[in-house]
């Protein structure tokens, strides 16, 4: 299971896009990124919004990625 497979389940389920951050944002959150890109500065450039948040990881622990 990838970032794609979530978009698209989210966007079946709820009519709504995500962007790639928001997903990684989520698994950071749950320790299960390898760690901050050596490019990245800062924190999150797009962090995910407080209203996609639960949703997300609902999909994210039925697909067994949290």
């Amino acid at each position: 299971m990838g970032y794609a497979e979530v978009r698209e389940i989210y966007k079946k389920k709820y009519d709504k896009s995500l962007k790639n951050s928001w997903i990684a944002h989520v698994l950071s959150d749950h320790g299960k990124t390898r760690g901050k890109a050596p490019s990245r500065k800062g924190d999150y450039k797009y962090p995910c919004p407080n209203d996609v948040k639960p949703k997300l990881e609902k999909i994210l622990k039925e697909q067994k990625m949290i």
